[in-house]
């Protein structure tokens, strides 16, 4: 078998593996899980679907999740990626680096104005020897060779920095959208309060019309009148009662709208 770190061997668009289609069914994650909750209760962990248990049968044991490679490297379509995800420093890379390192240790807000300062200066730097490879280019294209590579030098150390940076810009969108969310709720509470004031205090000039003062606002009805006047009232309740929904409505639609 041909070695897995050699990328000629390996193919970018492999064939997918036989077991996807062989050992993937229905009866064997069936087992499985089976085999999962007896291990979970046998254990006392909590069950869940990266849960890994000792000596299955060889038919299931692809329907488990794989032991992290030994080397902490694996291939995907050609690429090499490794486990541990870090940033390789300048040096590692064979860069040489523009000024002072900044220490990983150093304050929050210290560290901040360090490196907007580094930044501030690598942008001169490369507006200043872009106009000497101007210069150069006009005088004598051969020798722009070095000014083009102290060019590469001055992106990778600007690069550098802003993936240094990155966990500090993750942490302010973060923020950012904590408090867009905050907000939005705090405008959406502030509005449904707003909605039941107003409904409450419909709700009560309401029923200060139901029930109004003696002698104020109220009108007797002689007894022979009564029928006229229920029967008058019912025609006009379901009117009234449309009428109230369309100012509602209309409130409502003006204080959101």
């Amino acid at each position: 078998m041909a070695s897995q770190d050699d990328p000629s061997a390996v193919s970018p668009y492999p064939q997918p593996p036989s077991y996807l289609w062989s050992q993937f069914t229905e009866e064997n994650d069936a087992a499985i899980n089976v085999l999962r909750e007896q291990y979970a209760a046998e254990t006392g962990e909590p069950l869940a679907a990266s849960s890994v248990v000792p000596d299955v049968p060889d038919a299931l044991s692809v329907l488990q999740p794989p032991e992290p490679p030994a080397s902490g490297r694996w291939r995907v379509f050609g690429q090499m990626y490794n486990l541990s995800n870090q940033l390789p420093s300048l040096e590692e890379q064979g860069v040489v680096r523009l000024g002072a390192p900044i220490p990983s240790d150093s304050a929050e807000k210290d560290a901040h104005a360090s490196k907007v300062f580094e930044l501030k200066k690598l942008s001169k730097s490369l507006l200043l020897n872009f106009l000497e490879l101007a210069g150069i280019l006009a005088i004598n294209p051969r020798g722009a060779a070095d000014k083009l590579a102290d060019l590469q030098t001055i992106f990778f150390n600007m690069h550098q920095h802003i993936n240094e940076w990155r966990p500090h810009q993750t942490r302010e969108a973060l923020i950012s959208m904590l408090q867009a969310q905050l907000e939005r709720t705090r405008n959406e509470t502030r509005a449904l309060h707003e909605v039941t004031d107003s409904v409450r205090k419909t709700l009560v000039g309401l029923a200060d019309l139901k029930e109004s003062p003696t002698g104020v606002g109220v009108t007797k009805i002689e007894p022979d009148n009564k029928a006229a006047v229920l029967q008058s009232a019912q025609n006009i309740a379901p009117e009234l009662k449309e009428t109230r929904q369309d100012d509602t409505w209309a409130a409502l639609d003006e204080m959101f709208g």
